[in-house]
């Protein structure tokens, strides 16, 4: 639940006006439709698929239009530049760069890296499913102040990693 707290307040200090246009739009969109079933409600199931409809169009237009408006407004290059395991201290350091390549200094970036485990031989098919969708380890660190076509050489230290097998990494970047 602290999680959850700290993502939510960490997107209401960060996000741009264009974000929260595009909050109210998906709002206004999911309203109107509403209404429109309101209307329909003689027609029960004909009210009911146009309910569904919305809340699956409401959803993909929210997820696109963020990612779009990320990719325009916010747009950044995030590169893993070396990960070594470290066998002394049972540590895996991820050495990255970021750079900035939009059109606005960010004030705050976060960047996550998160490791998966690959399938193994003797996995069923929902261990493989849980590999693949929920992460092994995660880790974050928050980047402060950086500048348009700056780039930034960071680092990224997963402690005690004693995983033996092989593993997928992947790194995500949101600045603001």
């Amino acid at each position: 639940m602290e999680s959850l707290k700290k993502l939510v307040l960490f997107y209401i200090n960060h996000l741009y006006l264009v974000d929260y246009m595009l909050i109210l739009l998906v709002f206004f969109l999911f309203t109107c439709i509403c209404f429109l079933c309101v209307f329909l409600r003689h027609r029960t199931i004909i009210a009911l698929i146009i309910m569904a409809l919305n809340i699956v169009l409401c959803f993909f237009v929210f997820l696109y239009g963020y990612k779009f408006i990320d990719y325009q407004v916010r747009s950044r290059h995030t590169t893993i530049s070396e990960q070594k395991k470290m066998h002394n201290s049972q540590a895996l350091i991820i050495d990255f760069t970021i750079a900035n390549t939009s059109k606005h200094n960010f004030k705050t970036c976060k960047v996550t890296a998160k490791i998966y485990k690959d399938k193994l031989p003797q996995d069923t098919f929902l261990t493989e499913m849980k590999h693949r969708f929920i992460p092994y380890r995660v880790k974050s660190t928050v980047l402060k102040d950086l500048n348009k076509s700056m780039t930034q050489f960071q680092r990224i230290a997963f402690d005690n990693f004693i995983y033996e097998n092989n593993y997928t990494l992947r790194m995500k970047s949101e600045c603001f």
